[in-house]
Parts: C-alpha cells; structure tokens; sequence
C-alpha cells in the first residue's frame, strides 16, 4: 500500500467523523442510516478501511454532505495543519509502531482538540524549518528513548549472543581476535574480506568499512588503518546482521546515508551483538564485580581491560551501560561522546545517551561553550596539548572523576577516555561514562571513598555556570546572569 493511500484513508475517516458528530449521529445511528455497520464505520473513521464509491454516495446522502468534497483531499481551516503535517512526511520517518503508535490513532487523539493540533503541527513543522532538521535526527532521538525506556538492557540480544558463543566454544579465559571473527565470515556466511578497501581515494579515507552485497556472496572493505580491536568490532557486526538475519541495513561505517529508521535500529542491534561477543557477559561481569568492589581506585584497570577483551573503549563503556543498570541497580547514568579537531576550542557532543531519567550534563545548548572543568573535555586538551609538543604516543588517555553540580549538588563518578578517532584525521575524541553518586551507588562502588580520585564543582556550559574567578572558563556566564537579574526583578515585583 503506497503512502498516498494510506492519507488518503486517514484523510476520509477524519472528514467522515467530523461531520457525523456535527450531524450528531452516532456510529450505530449513521449505520442504521446508510447500511452500514458501526463497527465498518469505525475503521473507516480510524483510517484502517476505504469504502466503495457506492458507500461513499450513501453516506454523504444521509450526513448532507457532498461527495466530491468527502473524496478530496483537502480539510477544512481547522485541520488544515493535518494535511501539511502528512505532506511533510515528518511522521512518515518516524516509526510511531516501535513507540506503540499507529498514524491514524495518533491524529485521531490530536483531532480531538483541532485549535490545538493546529498550533502543535505548524510548531512542529516550523521547528524543522528553523533549525534545519534532518530526518536522522528524528532517528537517532527516537533510538535513544528506545535505549533509555529499557535501560539499555535487551535479553534477546544478549541470548543471541550467548548461543553464539555456544556454539563456537569460544575460551572465555582469551580475548576474541579480529581474525577469528574473519574466519567465521568467511566460513559460515562466505564473505571476501579486501584490508585494505581504500587505497588511494582520499574521499573514502575517513571509513571504517563498507558491505557490498553481490549476487553470490559479501565483500567486507576495510580501512587499513584500522586497529585490531576496531576490526573485531566490525567483524562481530557483520555476523550480527547474518546470524539475526537482518536483512534492512546500513553498509557503510561510518554513515553517509540513512534510508530508513530499520537501518538505525538494526545497526544498533549488530553493534551490541558485537560486543556482547567480545565482552561476554559472564566473564566480564566477574571482573566488573571485583573492580567496584575494590576500596582503591586504580585508573589503570580501564586501559588493561581493553587489551584483555581486545575492545574498543566505546565498546567498554558502551557495555557498561548494558551491564550496570541490570546487574548492580546503577540506573542513573551518562554516557557522552565529545570530538574536536585539535587546536581548536569546538568541543562537539557527536553522542549522547542517558539512563535513570538523569538529563545532565545535556547537548541541547546550542552555540555555548562546555565546562571545561569536565574531565571529557580537559582530557581532550591534555592530549592536544601533547600532540603539539610531541610527546603523544598514540596511546589512550584517561582516567577517573568526581564531578559536582555547582547549584544542584549532583554527583557523578566519571570515566572518561580519549584517543585520536582513526581514521579520521586529525580529529580527537573522549568517551565517557558517568554513574549519579547517592547512598546507594556509593554502598556499590567501594573506591568512591578514595582520596586519590580528583574531584571538582562542574556546570553545562560556561554560559549557565555561577562560578566566580574560575580559570578554566571560556566564556562570560552570560545566561546566569540574565537568570538573576530576572530572579532579582521578579522579586522587587512581589514587593510591590
């Protein structure tokens, strides 16, 4: 069924409910009329059905409507916004069923209210304009509410995962190899696997890999400068799409083009089977257990880890957000991801999720500067720092934090790690992981209590923070200060 069908369904049973209730019929006594049953007539109305012509004829006779006018395709002023709202495909992209929505009830809930649903849509409509949004925009918000209504826990991945390794009896003890992965590619599913993908064609030089799928089997190109453990995240993708059988998908990583919302979720789906393969679950949660559990924090466990499992550090953190809310009630947490082309003061959110109901620290701020304060954001200038004197060995760099909220008090233990973000050149980025501190996680993370973790008062941005003096500040607290002078006037208008 096209998509202009499917309007114009929606578009008649709106018409056809509007003017019933003027008639002041009811569904029973416009079937009683026309011949209808109420129970047709409902699905019309909802947008499910279309009738005949001779239905259409019968029922614009007994609600003393013209026909033509039920067949067109144009509503009255009222619901005018609902026919921009359907031809701007904004809700065509996003996909109302995986949030438990179907098009029609959705307009059918907004059309209760018309004055309203009119000033909703062209708000909707005109903040797309305004700020130029993208419909990967749409997907990659609704992808992270998916996350963060589950916690971003999923038990069927996690199941897929484990029969994987079932059946490949993987030793646990060892880290799983990128060509280990390229042999099961090969083998079961009969991929050709070309390392060096690129060469030459500096437009590609920034991607990490591309599918092409022929008629008889899969090329898998990659980025020679790929390091071992980014090719093993990129293999236990590929065998993620295969062994789940996810057909709809991106071929590209990075992303040059998103075709649909199943291109997202899919890729997100490969993505953690990938790393549930590689961090499995029942031996990485032995070790997370005795790493929260000891009262010293060592910062050098974060970097041993990532050779001992041969994963990525977004792949760590990543799977901490998995394993932490479902195993040890950390619910509340961050995880951000910040780059910036060294040399210059831009630091960009590139991504974000956030678990718990927690909404700081936020990417919403448009044009202000980040607190420097944050250890993801001195991190990534400690590093530039030492590219530009020649010390930088093309290690990664990190460690731990105790970050407090300035006003609120919030508390957040921060593990943030950064590296150059091969293969893209001359760009740094930071990973980090942060875990809302309260009572109950400072019973489950025992270092918490140790002197040698940094601690220091943070804010968002420069912009909105009220601390005096500091000499990391980038920018005047404009915001705040344009808060307090509205706090001071709303307060001398009590006065008055």
């Amino acid at each position: 069924m096209s998509r202009s069908d499917e309007n114009q369904r929606i578009i008649l049973g709106i018409k056809l409910r509007e003017a019933r209730e003027q008639a002041g019929y009811s569904l029973q006594k416009l079937g009683d009329l026309s011949g209808i049953s109420p129970s047709y007539l409902n699905e019309i109305e909802k947008g499910k059905k279309y009738p005949s012509i001779e239905k259409i004829t019968s029922l614009s006779e007994q609600l003393a409507v013209d026909k033509e006018w039920l067949l067109s395709q144009k509503l009255d002023k009222k619901l005018a916004p609902v026919s921009d709202l359907l031809d701007s495909g904004i809700l065509k992209e996003l996909p109302l069923k995986m949030l438990g929505l179907e098009l029609p009830k959705l307009l059918e809930l907004l059309s209760n209210t018309p004055s309203k649903l009119n000033a909703f849509i062209r708000t909707l409509i005109e903040i797309t304009r305004n700020y130029d949004l993208r419909v990967e925009t749409f997907y990659f918000s609704v992808m992270r509410s998916y996350q963060e209504i589950h916690d971003n826990y999923f038990e069927s991945l996690e199941a897929h995962a484990e029969r994987f390794i079932r059946k490949h009896k993987f030793d646990l003890s060892k880290p799983i190899s990128s060509d280990m992965l390229a042999r099961i590619l090969k083998r079961d599913f009969d991929y050709r696997i070309v390392k060096d993908g690129f060469s030459g064609d500096q437009q590609l030089a920034d991607l990490r890999s591309y599918t092409k799928r022929g008629r008889k089997r899969a090329t898998l190109f990659l980025n020679k400068d790929l390091s071992e453990s980014q090719k093993t995240f990129i293999y236990g993708r590929e065998i993620g799409y295969c062994y789940m059988s996810l057909e709809t998908r991106s071929y590209t990583s990075t992303w040059v083009e998103i075709g649909s919302f199943d291109e997202v979720l899919n890729n997100f789906r490969a993505s953690y089977f990938s790393n549930a393969i590689v961090l499995h679950k029942s031996q990485f949660l032995k070790d997370l257990k005795a790493f929260l559990s000891n009262p010293d924090w060592n910062e050098d466990i974060l970097f041993t880890t990532l050779s001992r499992y041969n994963c990525t550090p977004e792949m760590l953190l990543q799977r901490l957000t998995n394993l932490l809310p479902k195993y040890f009630g950390l619910k509340e947490l961050f995880f951000l991801r910040f780059t910036n082309v060294p040399g210059t003061q831009e630091y960009e959110l590139s991504k974000e999720m956030h678990l718990g109901g927690i909404r700081d620290p936020r990417g919403t701020v448009l044009h202000e500067h980040y607190c420097r304060r944050w250890m993801f954001i001195d991190i990534l200038k400690q590093m530039t720092e030492r590219q530009s004197s020649g010390t930088y060995r093309n290690e990664v760099m990190g460690g731990g934090q105790i970050a407090t909220y300035f006003d609120s008090k919030d508390t957040y233990l921060v593990f943030s790690i950064a590296r150059p973000l091969f293969p893209t050149l001359h760009v740094n980025s930071s990973l980090t992981l942060g875990i809302k501190l309260d009572s109950r996680s400072r019973v489950k993370i025992a270092f918490t209590k140790d002197p040698s973790i940094k601690e220091r008062l943070v804010h968002n941005t420069c912009e909105r923070c009220p601390a005096q003096n500091c000499k990391y500040r980038a920018e005047e607290a404009s915001v705040w200060k344009e808060n307090q002078k509205l706090k001071k006037r709303k307060e001398l208008l009590k006065k008055l």
